[in-house]
């Protein structure tokens, strides 16, 4: 039977459900209910080309105008195009355009004084200056055409007084000599040459190909710190680390930048250790750290005298010492001058927190995390004391702009049954005077209807409590008999599910199929113990966890036990081809981007060091080949019988198809059902449209042939 295009149905997708902070710990089973009658039409496939994303939004200094980009797909040009649109922070009025629909735009923000809108574009540049991608607009008169700086050749970031512009840009130093050919057949030899050639580690990343040289500052030139006056002019090096800097930041009185550096850099032996550093305007500079921790996004006291800066210890340290799980990352604060570590922010708080901000008056450091499928605001105060959670309910937020004197925020808000839009509201204890801004799926939200996941609670087998959402089919209600089922497993594995918005969930759902979904061990939002679960051996906790969620779900909803499918997309794809190679309770399944063999991988994906920490080294030292083999699909192939869909990108570094066509042979030779959909010049992520359209397509058929009942079946 083929896919009914006019009755995909219904998006929606992952959920959490936790109230408060204090509530946190608590899982209260929710039990199923009949879904109300739906009146709306089901989502349809097509639906893809129509739904818009807001977000990245940018408050205006003094809190009173939003920009934000609003992400659309042109279908018959099989890309994506952003746009930029302000709109009152107050909710007022209509958001106008401020960018032309002929070129994308993206990441808006504010000069100090709130007279110009900085943004990225890929429009032209008229005047051959070789500013690159970055455009002003005048916010100070009512119309402009957009311009660019002289001098400008990187992203900017405005002093506090906005007098100055620093940014980084590649600087390589003088060129080699020419070579000297002893012979002009040489020459020729080696021009002719259409090839690559290597002699370094790190040749390869998802997403940007094949690399130039990690190791030659003129094949990958460093990127160093430029001041700029604010009308332009000629910018004024302030490095010569011969290293990339990032994460510019001011002091408050504009004299000095903070920025974090690897010194390392160009030991391809060495994993990411980014060290803590103070340049001030006469380029003097000041490292701060050489402690083995990854530093990142630093950000000052509001007098001046600390940085507080993200970190967490590096992976060199972690695998050196072959410790049973990975570090915490965790908020520091030191101090300005002199480097010396002050105090841990969160060190008894058990989650991950994002880049810090500092309130305007000192009082609190601001950042984001995620809580149990939620991403929510939080703040601790700058001296130290407790974790507050500022903002609640079972959604997704993120992007958080502030005004100048953190009196208003503005965010990207996203639940399940609303797609990314933009909100306001005033900084305070409860955050509940929430204005929306933007609402730009306003017309396909009016047409069809949504419905909404069901949080479950279950335990895992050794008593571990695991967190679960039953997304039911449309039309669902107990007691009319069984329902398909598909299982869906997120990447990472140190990823989550949780309350966002999922199209690719909802046309399961709409399409009559019970969706069930879980964060096993290793997903995040549940502390360090459960975010190292798996340490030292996936497909084992993680296994039993998912499969406790099946079992949970069976006794609780009306499923068909014989139609039940199980998916999943890079490391989800893993588990799903560990699912098949452990059990027979799934008639059909789908592996994305998927590993079969960890040997292998070890030595053909870009990212090694997953290898050498959670599997306790290479395959040439005998305590990794272990855990390296014993973790491997491939090994326990033998008996699957599970018809297996494989769908995988051509040009995925991350996860090579060599892995998916390791796993599609062993099911053929077996004579099991397989099929491999490949889609060239592809990475991991990042899809095309139409790659993306046609994936879900064939997905869909997938499920349609192996779990739907035969033309005969009373359901």
């Amino acid at each position: 039977m083929r896919v009914r295009f006019s009755s995909l149905f219904s998006p929606v997708a992952a959920v959490a459900t936790v109230a408060a902070l204090a509530a946190l710990a608590a899982h209260t089973a929710v039990t199923p209910a009949p879904l109300a009658a739906q009146e709306g039409r089901p989502l349809e496939l097509a639906d893809y080309y129509r739904l818009k994303d807001a977000g990245s939004p940018a408050l205006s200094p003094d809190g009173s105008r939003v920009a934000y980009v609003v992400t659309s797909v042109l279908e018959e040009e099989n890309r994506r195009h952003s746009e930029i649109r302000l709109a009152d922070a107050d909710g007022s009025g209509e958001a106008t355009r401020v960018t032309s629909p002929s070129f994308s735009a993206s990441a808006p923000r504010w000069s100090p004084d709130g007279r110009f809108l900085v943004f990225s574009s890929n429009r032209p540049d008229p005047g051959g200056s070789g500013a690159g991608s970055t455009w002003f607009l005048r916010m100070d008169r009512p119309a402009g055409e957009a311009f660019q700086l002289e001098g400008l050749r990187g992203s900017p970031v405005f002093s506090p007084d906005g007098r100055w512009i620093a940014f980084t840009r590649p600087t390589p130093p003088p060129p080699p000599p020419e070579p000297v050919w002893d012979s002009d057949f040489e020459r020729r030899t080696v021009e002719r040459f259409d090839g690559r050639e290597y002699d370094w580690m790190n040749y390869r990343f998802d997403r940007r190909g094949y690399l130039a040289d990690p190791r030659d500052p003129n094949a990958t030139p460093p990127r160093e710190v430029y001041l700029l006056p604010a009308e332009g002019g000629e910018a004024r090096r302030l490095t010569e680390l011969g290293f990339d800097a990032s994460g510019l930041a001011w002091s408050p009185d504009g004299r000095r930048l903070a920025f974090t550096a690897d010194a390392h850099q160009r030991d391809e032996h060495s994993y990411g250790r980014s060290d803590l550093w103070v340049v001030d305007l006469d380029g003097d500079v000041n490292r701060l750290t050489d402690d083995g921790y990854n530093y990142s996004s630093p950000a000052w006291s509001a007098d001046g005298g600390r940085l507080v800066v993200r970190g967490n210890e590096g992976l060199d340290i972690i695998i050196r010492e072959a410790r049973d799980r990975g570090a915490p990352s965790d908020l520091f604060v030191f101090d300005a001058e002199n480097g010396m570590r002050l105090r841990n922010l969160t060190a008894e708080w058990d989650l991950i927190p994002g880049a810090p901000t500092v309130s305007a008056g000192g009082g609190h450091v601001y950042f984001s995390a995620g809580i149990r499928g939620n991403t929510h605001l939080f703040r601790v105060a700058e001296g130290g004391g407790p974790v507050e959670q500022v903002t609640a309910g079972d959604r997704r937020l993120g992007s958080f702009s502030f005004s100048e004197d953190f009196s208003r925020v503005a965010f990207r808000a996203t639940a399940p049954t609303e797609p990314g839009d933009v909100r306001v509201a005033d900084v305070g204890a409860a955050m509940d005077d929430e204005v929306r801004v933007s609402d730009v799926n306003r017309d396909l939200l009016a047409e069809i209807e949504l419905s909404s996941p069901e949080r479950l609670s279950f335990r895992s087998p050794d008593g571990t409590e695991v967190e679960g959402w039953m997304l039911p089919a449309r039309g669902y209600a107990a007691g009319q008999g069984g329902f398909p089922m598909v299982l869906q497993m997120h990447g990472g594995p140190h990823g989550a599910y949780g309350s966002t918005f999922s199209f690719d969930q909802q046309l399961l759902a709409g399409q009559g199929y019970m969706v069930l979904y879980t964060n096993p061990r290793a997903s995040t939002g549940y502390g360090e113990d459960f975010r190292w679960g798996t340490w030292g051996g996936w497909g084992f906790n993680d296994y039993d966890d998912v499969m406790a969620g099946v079992d949970h779900a069976i006794e609780r909803y009306e499923i068909d036990t014989a139609r039940m499918g199980v998916t999943g997309y890079s490391y989800g794809g893993y588990l799903t081809n560990w699912v098949i190679t452990h059990t027979d309770r799934f008639a059909a399944a789908i592996a994305g981007a998927s590993i079969s063999n960890w040997v292998s991988d070890y030595g053909v994906a870009d990212i090694p060091r997953t290898k050498e920490s959670e599997f306790f080294g290479p395959p040439w030292e005998e305590r990794g080949l272990e855990h390296l083999l014993r973790s491997s699909p491939i090994i326990h192939a033998k008996g699957v019988t599970t018809p297996t869909l494989f769908v995988h990108g051509e040009s995925d570094h991350r996860v090579p198809i060599e892995e998916a066509e390791q796993m599609y042979v062993a099911l053929r030779k077996q004579r099991v059902p397989a099929k491999f959909v490949r889609y060239p010049d592809s990475y991991h992520g990042g899809w095309t449209p139409w790659r993306m359209v046609h994936r879900m397509w064939v997905q869909l058929e997938w499920w349609e042939q192996w779990l739907r009942p035969s033309p005969t079946s009373d359901q």
